[in-house]
């Protein structure tokens, strides 16, 4: 038993309007909870909102990803990796060979430990409460992956994390969409 700790970009998110609308009532409008939602999981401008017939979708701005993706990564390995031989240098030699949708696409293939695609569904919590819960399914780049770890009551810890590696990274946009969570 156990998980991963995981720290990851945020490339997508998707809520469905029926587990949105599920919450909507006289106190609280499907406008608020979206806006709720998007505060507590940082899908700011940095992020395309888009609605379909049945849910929300959030991307990360295309030219957020091809601006800053290779320095942010750069700046990233550095910090977290040390030593020779990092797999993370040889992550960054073949993403500057590569075009931006190709990296992209080396995401799925999960070919680096610190390069790869993850997917993980959030559960938020509306009002603090268990009680009023809206799954967010997320997709992510994995730029760190340890484990396995076995902890209970860790959202504070991780966001703390979370904030002291964003601090570190503060000139780049894309350090607003960093993740620290344990996988499923």
């Amino acid at each position: 038993m156990g998980q991963f700790l995981i720290i990851g970009l945020k490339l997508e998110a998707c809520v469905y309007k029926d587990r949105v609308n599920k919450y909507v009532n006289e106190r609280r409008t499907e406008a608020e909870i979206l806006s709720e939602l998007e505060e507590t999981l940082r899908l700011g401008k940095e992020y395309d909102k888009q609605e379909k017939e049945d849910c929300y979708t959030y991307s990360l701005k295309q030219e957020i990803c091809d601006k800053e993706l290779l320095p942010f990564l750069k700046h990233f390995y550095d910090l977290r990796y040390t030593g020779t031989n990092r797999e993370s240098d040889f992550v960054m030699e073949k993403l500057s060979a590569l075009s931006p949708q190709e990296r992209l696409n080396l995401l799925k293939q999960k070919q680096f430990e610190c390069f790869q695609e993850n997917e993980k569904t959030h559960y938020c919590y509306l009002d603090n409460c268990g009680w009023f819960e809206i799954p967010v399914y997320t997709r992510k780049i994995v730029l760190s992956m340890d484990g396995k770890i076995i902890m209970e009551c860790y959202n504070e810890i991780l966001d703390f994390f979370r904030r002291c590696i964003v601090k570190q990274l503060e000139n780049f946009r894309l350090a607003k969409t960093l993740d620290v969570y344990l996988s499923d």
